[in-house]
């Protein structure tokens, strides 16, 4: 049996908040490879873990933000089997992955390659954007009683409007396109809360507020949308009146 490839999570882009064991694993690591949107643009990833790790250790790859399931699917493949070879040598690999590797994450496809291969991948946790944005805000994700779900924000109004309706709390995720979709879908359900939070733990973080007359951004990059409703305690209005003593 091969040794694992370390598939880590590096956080939402602040460098502190990325977990102890994953900085000793990306430490530990004799190669660590680094994805990038843009084959010419920056990569917060490298600058993360450039906090680390030195320069020689770094293997950048680069992964097109489309839709082309076959171009993804090839470029998987391919860094799979470069990290095969690399492992088949004895070296040590982590492959990093912006939030956590199991949400949202190129590393699930990966590690689905990297399993063709017979090459075992563990995963070490980061915080997401969900975490971030929840905690940013100081609202909970859930009390006693509630529930709450994640979805990658639909296309279309109604399906939005239907599953806010459906719990307590529901976070939107990958909103960035769909933005007119997510202020139409509050606009209609008038939850008590609901909040655009735009780059999370990177420059120009900042919070929106959907239910006022707050205006929005034009992009939704790096966003996440939590809105609470289904009169949730934490509201000031739905919390139990305090009886003097």
């Amino acid at each position: 049996m091969p040794q694992p490839v370390y598939s880590i999570g590096i956080g939402t882009g602040d460098p502190e908040l990325m977990t102890i064991k994953a900085k000793r694993l990306l430490e530990e690591s004799d190669v660590v490879f680094v994805p990038q949107s843009s084959q010419q643009g920056k990569s917060v990833a490298r600058e993360i873990v450039g906090n680390y790790i030195p320069d020689d250790k770094i293997i950048m790859y680069y992964f097109p933000m489309n839709n082309d399931q076959q171009l993804l699917s090839t470029r998987y493949a391919e860094l799979a089997g470069q990290i095969g070879e690399l492992v088949l040598e004895g070296k040590s690999v982590s492959y990093v992955t912006m939030g956590d590797p199991t949400i949202f994450s190129t590393s699930n496809y990966l590690t689905k390659q990297l399993d063709i291969l017979g090459i075992p991948v563990q995963h070490i946790p980061g915080i997401s954007t969900i975490n971030a944005a929840s905690t940013k805000l100081g609202l909970p994700l859930s009390v006693k009683g509630e529930n709450f779900a994640v979805y990658e924000m639909p296309g279309e109004v109604d399906k939005a409007v239907e599953l806010i309706q459906r719990h307590s709390t529901t976070v939107f995720m990958k909103v960035n396109k769909k933005l007119s979709v997510l202020i139409e879908s509050v606009r209609k359900t008038e939850p008590d809360i609901a909040y655009l939070a735009r780059r999370m733990g990177l420059d120009e973080e900042m919070v929106f507020d959907l239910t006022s007359k707050e205006q929005v951004p034009d992009s939704a990059y790096l966003s996440v949308a939590v809105i609470k409703q289904n009169k949730n305690p934490y509201c000031p209005e739905n919390r139990p009146e305090e009886k003097p003593l």
